[in-house]
């Protein structure tokens, strides 16, 4: 139970390598939604006290509902292609996973604001 906590609380939290990547695996999908993922990296919660780009840095992200889907179903859908090679099948598994906890999250939010 305290693990779920812990990950909602952080679902909205992405580290530099994960949002560069995801950029990188939408670019020749969905160019649009590769931007918007880009967008992201402009609010970071961490930022290094030289200014130096760092992987580790984490950005909290924000965006619609219905962008995280499109996310998560351009994810799935390079990462079941057949010519894709089981290490980059990996790391889509793990982002898909990432981007699926920003989801929960959102909903989670959103079922919040009803209640």
């Amino acid at each position: 139970m305290a693990s779920q906590k812990i990950t909602a609380l952080t679902a909205d939290t992405f580290s530099r390598g994960a949002l560069r990547m995801t950029v990188t695996l939408l670019r020749g999908i969905n160019p649009q939604l590769a931007l918007s993922v880009q967008n992201q990296l402009f609010n970071p919660i961490n930022p290094q006290p030289d200014n130096t780009p760092n992987p580790k840095d984490n950005f909290k992200i924000s965006m619609q509902p219905l962008a995280v889907r499109k996310v998560v179903e351009s994810l799935k859908s390079k990462g079941e292609h057949p010519q894709v090679d089981p290490g980059t099948q990996m790391m889509v598994k793990a982002l898909i996973i990432d981007w699926i906890n920003y989801a929960n999250l959102l909903i989670e939010l959103e079922n919040n604001k009803e209640a």
